[in-house]
């Protein structure tokens, strides 16, 4: 039996008869087809899939299987209200909503139709922007968001939520049809994505989108809600309900059907790994081009990635040692130059090494634990500070599955050995402590910006060969976070430089040098006024002498009070 278009007139009447009788003294709201016939996988035997909205329908969700011309003709009646709270809300799981969010062909009332589903993806695209906003609070603010990413990443959530739906985006992705029909899906999510870059909840450059501070805030200013996987359980729970009734079913045990036919070697528990994976669409942009999240590349690629084909490699990796973290410096020569760059690798610190510090910061200080947060902090805070001017090492590359940050090494000598001299001089030099100073100053700079570093010991600054102040490490560092912290951890941890047997008074003057340069870049004193609190005095005392942190904390005090 041939095939039957889904634009023959004849096929049209008779679903609009078999629409009529169903309806019978109800108001058709809109019809529209679904399914196999639209998404184009349909063979002869198929049922023919009928979405019918209706007004004042009672029994609020009924399926009906009806004889049409040789076929069957599967109709989903929904009541109008219904279906506008599962387009608006998801309150039936996106059961019916999910009916325009794929291909789908207008029978009756198109303009409606196109209007709910652009008002579905709008919630979607929503949504999804705010999982990301929560789930990565400062990578969210530089990813490049290619619209597919929310097509992608709706599909994936509906096939893990509801595993049969696989097969359906699996069959309409085939590779002679994937063009088509994410053609039509994507009209709508450009639409709605359109829709919230006019009211300035997104912005659209160069093929991307990306996050607003608007849009950030008004996440974090909304009333509280549902956690995120709560929400996705109490969708669950409804398409369990609708599973025991088993005409729901049956077009997805028919999509089933059809994709065994041609995938025959393909387990149902690989299923969801032949679905496009969303990452790919979230893109984090470097100097060589945006990486997306899937991204895998190793040391080594990275390497045969920067230097051109067919030279030969002189490559060498040096541990540089880091407790909770791996640090290598790699060296290797690019046009006869030798070239120096330094890889992080982010480890989750939920082993015996992470345990010593969350005790020592106990109360005063919490830390990112886990290495994506700790990774995405870093790329983050680099990108933001290097596009204000600031003196940190540039990001090169970042491997966000490998959790590597590949960065330029900075030639220059560590703030320490700096302090070190000051300690151990009899007469200060007064180059050395007009460093002290200036960074005081660019801390306060960052501060001015909203940035915290969050681990702002002087081994984390590197005074570079031009003179400039540079800040490394900042895995730790957020935007809004206690800025007290970094003043205190600064002066309280150079103290423990200064020996017990020695007087006190370089730490004292590293103290008083640094809040001058601090207070003279605009930093503010009430911040100097906090960093004396015996909180942070507790924190240091166990490797910085009491003696040491009374007179940095009495300096903090009178100098914050001037």
């Amino acid at each position: 039996m041939r095939l039957t278009p889904l634009s023959s007139e004849s096929l049209k009447e008779n679903v609009l008869n078999v629409c009529r009788r169903i309806a019978g003294s109800h108001r058709i709201i809109a019809a529209c087809f679904f399914g196999p016939r639209v998404c184009g996988y349909a063979d002869e035997t198929s049922d023919v899939h009928i979405l019918l909205l209706l007004s004042g329908y009672r029994t609020g969700l009924r399926c009906h299987l009806k004889p049409l011309d040789g076929v069957n003709a599967f109709v989903l009646t929904v009541d109008q209200r219904i279906f506008e709270r599962d387009s608006e809300h998801g309150w039936l799981g996106e059961f019916v909503a999910e009916k325009v969010t794929a291909p789908y062909e207008p029978l009756i009332n198109e303009e409606y139709l196109r209007r709910q589903e652009v008002k579905v993806k709008e919630r979607i695209v929503w949504e999804l922007c705010e999982n990301i906003v929560f789930g990565s609070p400062e990578l969210c603010r530089e990813l490049l968001i290619k619209p597919e990413y929310f097509m992608y990443e709706f599909m994936m959530r509906r096939a893990r939520l509801f595993p049969p739906l696989t097969y359906s985006f699996l069959n309409m992705l085939r590779r002679d049809l994937r063009r088509k029909n994410v053609q039509s899906m994507m009209n709508g999510y450009l639409e709605a994505l359109n829709n919230l870059t006019e009211e300035k909840q997104i912005t659209f450059s160069n093929g991307y989108f990306k996050i607003t501070q608007k849009l950030i805030d008004t996440y974090r200013n909304q009333k509280p809600r549902l956690p995120v996987f709560l929400r996705s359980l109490q969708r669950t729970m409804f398409l369990h309900v609708l599973n025991v009734i088993s005409k729901m079913m049956t077009p997805l045990l028919q999509d089933q059907e059809m994709f065994a036919k041609s995938n025959r070697k393909i387990e149902a528990e690989q299923l969801i790994f032949q679905l496009e994976e969303p990452e790919g669409f979230l893109l984090m942009p470097t100097p060589l081009g945006p990486v997306p999240l899937s991204d895998e590349t190793t040391i080594e690629d990275f390497v045969r990635q920067t230097v051109p084909s067919g030279t030969t490699l002189d490559i060498r990796i040096e541990q540089m040692g880091g407790v909770l973290n791996r640090v290598y410096l790699i060296k290797y020569r690019k046009n006869h130059d030798e070239q120096k760059v330094v890889v992080k690798r982010f480890k989750d610190w939920l082993g015996f090494k992470w345990f010593p510090l969350s005790l020592w910061t106990l109360g005063t200080k919490a830390f990112a634990v886990f290495g994506r947060a700790r990774l995405e902090r870093e790329y983050a805070m680099n990108q933001f500070l290097h596009t204000q001017g600031f003196p940190v090492p540039k990001v090169l590359h970042i491997s966000h599955r490998e959790r590597l940050l590949f960065e330029d090494f900075v030639e220059g000598e560590n703030l320490v050995k700096t302090i070190k001299r000051i300690v151990s001089s009899r007469e200060k030099v007064s180059s050395e402590v007009t460093v002290i100073g200036e960074v005081g100053g660019k801390i306060a700079e960052a501060h001015k910006l909203g940035i915290a570093f969050g681990d702002c010991k002087p081994e984390n600054i590197i005074i570079a060969e031009d003179g400039r102040t540079y800040f490394v490490d900042l895995e730790q560092a957020t935007r809004g976070g206690n800025q007290a912290w970094d003043v205190a951890e600064f002066l309280y941890y150079s103290g423990h430089y200064v020996f017990p047997i020695f007087p006190s008074d370089s730490a004292e003057l590293i103290a008083r040098r640094f809040i001058e340069g601090y207070l003279e870049a605009g930093g503010k004193k009430e911040t100097i006024r906090r960093a004396a609190s015996a909180r942070y005095i507790k924190v240091f005392s166990i490797f910085t002498s009491l003696r040491v942190l009374l007179s940095v904390s009495d300096i903090c005090r009178k100098m914050g009070e001037r």
